[in-house]
């Protein structure tokens, strides 16, 4: 008995090292909202190549919880938008070998800190919130994103072979070390659950939409890009090129293609030299290597006075709107066009905040701490 106990066990692990396809390239990818994609979902969007593939971390009326689907946009879950996944794949099926397909598993929740993946803290931080909207997506993932990034790992390696994760997270709190603890402590749990070779699996992390294109929470990015000087095999992608949405802190349609182009140019920079050349000649020869951004002509100065915010601009502004560090808008002030201004302070929540002053020319932003 124990001769045929010994040769089940054989065959059986025959069995599941020919269903891994080692010409199936597994990304996983995690991080909040602009990983789970904001912009709308264009014509263009809709043309998927066959090998283009997404697993489903989530049901809904297009998915499977579990299962392989075409790689048609939205990949996070079914309520979500375009992304920077979406155009990653596609851009790595421009230039990899014809035999070589692409699947993706991702898992993000819209304004979420990166604790919320960390498996060892996320249950309480869960458990104390409070906001409707974001336990509506937390529900999807069975109030444990990291878990379920991890079940839907084991499955989709079940298929092909791990290549890389992908983190857009840090709008909420990529403001300190904290922070970059906190990804490489995530990045190193899943390498131990999932066994990868911490060697042959890079991490890519996204900028946040940048301060010249008046991101409202560019600052995260000097912290962004510190990460790479501090881990092995961990690479930062710029955002450079990728513009704003009217909100400045999510991506537009055009900037979540070409955040995903970046990022598959820089995985094969970091995997496949020879790949990555090619990557960029077709980039180049296609125009999609950068984007053209107009410069705001709008500049202002700004001095606090007791409970009031005292500001003179270049020129008239129409709005001002309050932003949080996690991108949520706390208050907006309709001006109709004025130069020299004073806002009162008085009700707005007494945290570090972003100012999005608009004009007819432009936007500028001003980080204002309230807690003293």
């Amino acid at each position: 008995m124990k001769k045929i106990f010994i040769l089940l066990m054989t065959v059986m692990g025959t069995l599941q090292m020919q269903a891994q396809d080692p010409n199936f390239w597994i990304f996983l990818c995690f991080g909040q909202s602009n990983m789970a994609g904001q912009a709308p979902i264009e014509e263009q969007d809709l043309n998927v190549n066959d090998r283009y593939l997404s697993m489903a971390t989530t049901d809904g009326t297009d998915r499977k919880l579990g299962t392989w689907r075409k790689a048609v946009p939205p990949l996070c879950r079914a309520d979500a938008h375009l992304g920077p996944a979406d155009w990653f794949g596609r851009t790595l099926l421009d230039v990899v070998p014809d035999g070589v397909r692409i699947g993706i598993v991702s898992v993000a929740v819209e304004g979420c800190p990166i604790t919320f993946f960390d498996k060892d803290k996320n249950a309480a931080l869960i458990a104390k919130e409070e906001r409707d909207w974001m336990n509506g997506i937390l529900d999807q993932y069975g109030r444990d994103p990291y878990q379920r990034l991890l079940s839907m790992a084991k499955t989709a390696a079940k298929d092909g072979v791990i290549k890389g994760i992908l983190l857009h997270q840090g709008e909420t709190d990529a403001y300190n070390d904290e922070w970059r603890k906190e990804v490489r402590k995530i990045y190193r749990d899943l390498q131990q659950e999932l066994q990868f070779d911490s060697t042959a699996v890079p991490l890519l992390v996204g900028e946040v939409v940048r301060k010249e294109y008046n991101g409202i929470c560019g600052h995260a990015n000097p912290t962004i890009n510190d990460i790479e000087n501090h881990y092995p095999n961990t690479y930062v992608v710029s955002s450079e090129g990728c513009l704003p949405s009217d909100d400045n802190l999510h991506f537009s349609s055009e900037g979540y293609r070409m955040m995903g182009r970046h990022y598959a140019l820089r995985y094969l920079e970091a995997t496949n030299p020879t790949l990555a050349k090619s990557c960029r000649e077709k980039l180049a020869a296609a125009g999609l290597d950068k984007t053209s951004v107009a410069a705001s002509t709008l500049t202002v100065e700004t001095k606090r006075t007791g409970f009031g915010l005292s500001v003179t601009a270049s020129e008239p502004v129409e709005r001002v709107d309050v932003v949080s560090f996690s991108g949520q808008t706390v208050k907006t002030y309709a001006l109709g066009g004025v130069k020299v201004f004073e806002l009162n302070l008085k009700d707005l929540p007494k945290e570090k905040l972003v100012f999005v002053f608009q004009s007819a020319n432009g936007k500028a932003t001003h980080d204002v701490d309230l807690r003293d």
